[in-house]
Formats: structure tokens, sequence, C-alpha cells
């Protein structure tokens, strides 16, 4: 028998960071990076859909391009935000600001070992897989338990909200790039004490 009432939770991607404009992929890691105004209006009308649910608040990582969304929502919703550092990307290391093409030019043995364990593989300066699920599943069962049976916001980032997809689809986070998360998309997940129900992956919008 389904539990009754879930805690439900809608999961973004934040806004369109200033230095992908050209269009480049760019392992922005944990360096601060601001998002374009667009995206901040494009955040504001997901927080009008947001109106019709009972959200009681809105959690981000710490870095600007998740926590200047996550405000506009809180403010438009009239409920507390908290930016977690436990959310934040992975940590890329010395790719960190670089483009895909940048980081193959400079670093190619790298890239390679990456892409051959991309789970346990450290870029130096970085984090493993492991360890990033470890801090960021840490965290968001402590909210679980916390806000059981609310609803709740949480803006992340892409490789973040990936895991968490992973984990709620119980497949391995080998298969983290199947899942394709768009700039300020929204994830809606139902976790209930025996499972997690996915409901929605990668809109641009609230049904």
């Amino acid at each position: 028998m389904v539990e009754k009432s879930p805690t439900t939770i809608f999961l973004l991607r934040h806004g369109q960071t200033v230095n992908t404009l050209d269009g480049s992929f760019r392992y922005n890691g944990h360096i601060d990076v601001e998002v374009t105004r667009e995206s901040l209006e494009d955040m504001r009308a997901i927080a009008q859909q947001m109106k019709s649910y009972p959200i009681t608040h809105v959690y981000s990582s710490d870095l600007i391009r998740t926590r200047a969304g996550a405000a506009v929502i809180a403010e438009q919703l009239e409920v507390p935000h908290t930016p977690l550092p436990s959310f934040r990307e992975i940590k890329m290391g010395c790719w960190e600001g670089l483009t895909y093409d940048e980081v193959r030019e400079q670093y190619p043995e790298q890239i390679q070992k990456k892409f051959a364990d991309f789970i346990n593989y450290r870029i130096p300066g970085g984090e493993t897989i492991p360890e990033v699920e470890n801090r960021v599943f840490t965290q968001l069962d402590e909210l679980l338990q916390t806000h059981r049976g609310e609803h709740l916001v949480i803006v992340a980032h892409g490789g973040i909200n990936m895991l968490i997809l992973c984990r709620a689809l119980q497949v391995p986070a080998t298969n983290f790039f199947r899942l394709k998360q768009d700039f300020c998309c929204v994830n809606h997940l139902d976790y209930y004490d025996e499972f997690i129900q996915v409901n929605m992956v990668n809109s641009p919008c609230l049904p």
C-alpha cells in the first residue's frame, strides 16, 4: 500500500551561467559564476507555478549560480531559503573554468583516465563520485527526515541532480550521462518510506 503523504522534492538545475553564453560546456565545479538575468526570470516564472503547491522551504548549494535562483523562488513563495555547501557541484579541480576542448588539449591523459573510470578517478584537486555521493546523500537524507511529508524545492547543479536521479531510479552512477539536465529544468520526485517515485525529469516547467 502506497503511503499517502510522501515527501515531495522539486529538484531544479540553476540557470544559465554567464560563461556559457557562447554555447560552450564548461567544468565550473566549485568556482562562483553568475547566472544570466533571463534565467532569473525563468526561475520567477517557475515560482509562480509552484504557488499551487504547499512549498515549505527552499534549499540550494551555497554557490551563487544556485543561490540566486533559489532566492527568487523563496521570495515569490514567501518561504525560507537555506544555502548548503553539501549541494555544491562536483569539484573538478584543475579542470574548473575550462571548456571540454580546453581540458582535452591541456590534460589529455587525465581526460582519458576520467572517462575510463568515471566513478573512482580523481582529477587533481577534485572529488571522486563516491565522495560527492556521500556529502549529497547525507544532506538529502537529513532533509527528508526533517521535512517528512512536506514539499521542498532544491536548486542544485547538473552533476548533483543526475546523481540524485540515478539513486532514485536505482541505476548505477555510471549511467550519469544518460540523464539530461537543462538550465532551469525541473525534476519532481516523491519520497515514500519504501521507494522513490520519479514523476518528471528535465522539464522546463511544472505540469
